[in-house]
């Protein structure tokens, strides 16, 4: 298989992930990850392996009904691919960073870099919009956030 076909073929299992993740299938997920999975999200170091990372879907999924994810962009090369995701949800039940379910609404936008090997996902590297969804949910004051930080 070329490379081209490669990343085509990774591209579609990224989208089927996160219609999986939509539909709420978490045993369906296991089927695209490798046994040696990692993950890399300096907002998140807690999640590390596998079944750590898929509790955070899961508590997404629980916690913000109805939790979306979406793709806006991808590019392949090979076995790597790098996407423009988004999520939204809302506050519909349970705590969040100590705030019971409020209601609110948040639309934030992540990249990811996702690695494959044989069609099954062995790392993703991702930087979220952490900030936005904190000061949407009401987390964060939104005063407090750097828009020009260098005037205050």
């Amino acid at each position: 298989m070329t490379d081209n076909a490669v990343g085509e073929q990774n591209m579609a299992r990224w989208r089927e992930l996160q219609e999986t993740l939509n539909r709420g299938d978490f045993d369906a997920m296991d089927e695209f990850f490798h046994p040696d999975f990692e993950y890399s999200n300096p907002s998140r170091p807690d999640l590390k392996g596998y079944q750590a990372w898929k509790a955070s879907p899961m508590a997404n999924y629980r916690i913000f009904s109805p939790s979306t994810y979406s793709v806006k962009r991808m590019v392949a090369d090979g076995d790597d691919v790098w996407a423009l995701c988004n999520q939204t949800g809302t506050h519909s039940s349970s705590l969040y960073m100590g705030i019971e379910a409020s209601g609110r609404s948040f639309d934030i936008d992540w990249v990811s870099i996702i690695s494959f090997r044989d069609g099954k996902i062995t790392k993703i590297v991702s930087i979220a919009d952490v900030l936005g969804k904190f000061v949407q949910l009401g987390v964060l004051n939104k005063d407090l956030t750097p828009v020009n930080p260098y005037d205050r």
